[in-house]
C-alpha cells in the first residue's frame, strides 16, 4: 500500500505540474516539490521517503484547484492523493 501511495503522490504531483495547478506558487516552493519528486525517486529509506512525502503532500495541499486548467481528472487526482495521506 505505502508504495501504491507513493507512486499515485508522485505520478499525480508530475501531471498536475503539467498542468499548472502549481504555477501561483513561489520558486522556492516550487523547487521544493521539484527537489523532492527527484529525492523520491532516489531514496529507498522509509524514513526518507516519509519525511519527503509529507513535504509533497504539504505542498501539493497548495494546488490552485480553480485555475482554467483545471479538469475533472485534476480533481480526482488531486482528491485521490488527499485522501490517500488523510488530509
Amino acid at each position: 500500500m505505502k508504495t501504491n501511495s507513493s507512486e499515485l503522490l508522485v505520478n499525480a504531483t508530475g501531471q498536475l505540474m503539467q498542468q499548472h495547478i502549481f504555477d501561483h506558487l513561489s520558486d522556492e516552493k516550487l523547487a521544493k516539490m521539484n527537489s523532492c519528486l527527484q529525492k523520491l525517486g532516489n531514496h529507498n529509506s522509509a524514513l526518507v521517503t516519509d519525511h519527503l512525502e509529507q513535504e509533497l503532500v504539504d505542498l501539493f495541499g497548495e494546488a490552485d484547484l480553480y485555475a482554467e486548467t483545471t479538469t475533472p481528472q485534476s480533481l480526482h487526482q488531486w482528491q485521490a492523493v488527499m485522501s490517500c495521506y488523510g488530509k
